[in-house]
């Protein structure tokens, strides 16, 4: 059995590094103990870190220590300087910033937000992070993901016990690059704190992992450590220093806007209803959750408590009164173009049994794909699918000649082939094996491991009950005939909730005497409302 051990960061800070970076030269880095002064490349200056800009003061800023924490101070430059995009200097009255790691300091900035080609930045780490001892991998669209961990094949594999053996992922995504914590010992630190969900890389963020620091700079990640190994195509950087020479601009410079961190699908709905001979039935009622990116959720309920209402209400498919908002874009009002992150796997195989599974996948692909994709490109996603999926070697086949877990699998392949960042899964699993039912769950784990949010109604749900992050619980009440929020939160919290051990008796405690239940649906809604509305 494999030894867990134990990373402890030594807080006895002594030095750090601040990396130049810009869009023309090799990085390079400086180290500070003391003081490192920054200022114009000039003749007759004595500043450790020299810049060639318009913009940058003969003394600029400095870096020092002081109660072993660092800071940097504006010397009263012309232009001040900018901190993550806050400005200190004189205009403002703000001059002295703690430094924390992965800080971005930047001298050069223009009022459109862009990055200038020419701009020059420093990223400041208390990892001692030098570019002049590192590597780069380039990162391009033929790369989904690039995997971390001790015992890996397919990625960076490290020989280091306190590495977890499946640890973390740097992962491609319709927005951009992510990196996602598997659960791992020791964590996963972006710019300093430690991650509990999915998050979107920005342009040279800061990603610690153990004492192993990488840099994500838009078309590459930057990494330097030890004991490492790779399969993937790696590329050596630079081993001296390079000189930084940044060309004359006539406007000031910013580094590039950032991608929106808000990786949240916020669930809110208020109600759901239709009418049926002038009268007005109520569905569903008072739905207020939040999920995570790479989260899997099982959703269970018991007879007619709405769950695919409540699947088809949260895919804009059916709306409900009420907002589902993902990524800060609220799908009810931007459904023509969410809906194109939206994948639906529904209970019945919608698939031509006639065609083949090679077939099936290519015409899904010439429909949900973009038009502008070369013909390589769609192949090679095609070709991936099919090995996500294990249907490789049944690429040939026709639909009709495949198992009932290869059709499940197929159809799930149908949905994921446009990448959609929402999957929803109707009954995935009914009507195939253990075996084949659990595999299929192992790969929807998968697939949430890439920052994807996962929701699934399954009969089925004790043979991969470790899988699951969290547990939507749905419950129709007697009193109003509707179906309301019993429970959310993780698995084992959802059996210490219902005082039971599996989810089949937590089923049982909210079905009618007459479905085999306890009749519970009430008393369990109304404990769970009190306890959100304040008794925990």
């Amino acid at each position: 059995m494999n030894k867990t051990v134990l990373y402890t960061e030594n807080k006895n800070v002594e030095a750090a590094t601040i990396t130049v970076i810009d869009h023309n030269n090799s990085p390079y880095s400086v180290q500070v103990k003391e003081h490192v002064y920054i200022g114009r490349n000039v003749s007759g200056s004595n500043c450790e870190l020299q810049i060639d800009s318009p913009i940058t003061s003969r003394n600029h800023g400095e870096i020092f220590i002081a109660n072993g924490k660092f800071y940097y101070r504006d010397l009263d430059s012309t232009n001040g300087t900018y901190i993550n995009n806050t400005l200190y200097g004189v205009e403002t009255g703000k001059t002295v910033c703690e430094l924390n790691e992965g800080d971005v300091i930047a001298f050069d900035i223009r009022e459109d937000g862009e990055c200038h080609p020419d701009s020059v930045l420093c990223v400041f780490s208390l990892a001692g992070f030098n570019y002049s001892e590192a590597n780069e991998i380039a990162l391009s669209d033929n790369i989904a993901e690039l995997k971390i961990g001790r015992l890996i094949d397919d990625g960076l594999k490290f020989d280091n016990e306190m590495i977890s053996a499946r640890h973390a992922s740097f992962f491609n995504t319709q927005n951009g690059w992510a990196i996602i914590d598997h659960k791992s010992t020791n964590g996963v630190y972006l710019n300093g704190k430690r991650i509990s969900s999915p998050k979107y890389l920005e342009m040279y963020d800061v990603v610690r992992i153990v004492n192993t620091v990488f840099i994500y700079c838009g078309d590459r990640i930057v990494y330097a450590g030890e004991g490492i190994s790779s399969n993937i195509p790696v590329k050596e950087a630079v081993k001296t220093p390079t000189p930084v020479v940044a060309k004359p601009v006539e406007q000031s410079v910013v580094r590039s806007s950032k991608i929106s961190n808000s990786p949240d699908l916020v669930i809110d709905i208020v109600e759901r209803s239709v009418v049926q001979r002038f009268k007005k039935f109520m569905l569903l009622q008072n739905i207020n959750i939040s999920i995570a990116n790479g989260e899997m959720v099982l959703i269970l309920g018991g007879s007619g408590a709405g769950k695919t209402t409540f699947i088809n209400a949260i895919m804009g498919y059916e709306k409900a009164e009420g907002k589902i908002v993902y990524n800060d874009t609220d799908i009810y009002e931007e459904y023509e173009r969410m809906k194109y992150e939206i994948g639906f796997v529904p209970q019945q195989d919608l698939l031509r049994m006639s065609d083949t599974v090679y077939d099936t996948l290519a015409n899904a692909a010439e429909m949900k794909l973009p038009k502008s994709i070369s013909e390589e490109k769609r192949e090679e996603k095609i070709l991936s699918v099919l090995n996500r999926f294990g249907l490789s070697r049944e690429k040939d086949s026709l639909v009709s000649k495949l198992s009932g877990g290869q059709k499940k699998r197929l159809s799930i392949a149908v949905e994921f082939i446009a990448d959609p960042s929402l999957f929803f899964l109707d009954e995935p699993d009914s009507g195939i094996d253990d075996v084949m039912g659990r595999g299929l769950m192992e790969t929807l784990r998968e697939i949430a491991d890439l920052g994807k949010i996962i929701m699934v109604i399954t009969h089925s749900p004790e043979r991969a009950a470790d899988l699951f992050d969290k547990v939507i619980v749905l419950a129709k009440s007697t009193k109003d005939n509707c179906g309301h929020l019993a429970f959310f939160g993780g698995v084992q919290e959802a059996f210490d909730f219902f005082g039971v051990s599996s989810f089949r008796e937590i089923v049982k405690k909210i079905n009618r005497p007459d479905e085999n239940g306890e009749g519970l649906s009430d008393y369990f809604i109304e404990k769970y409302e009190s306890l959100q509305g304040g008794a925990l």
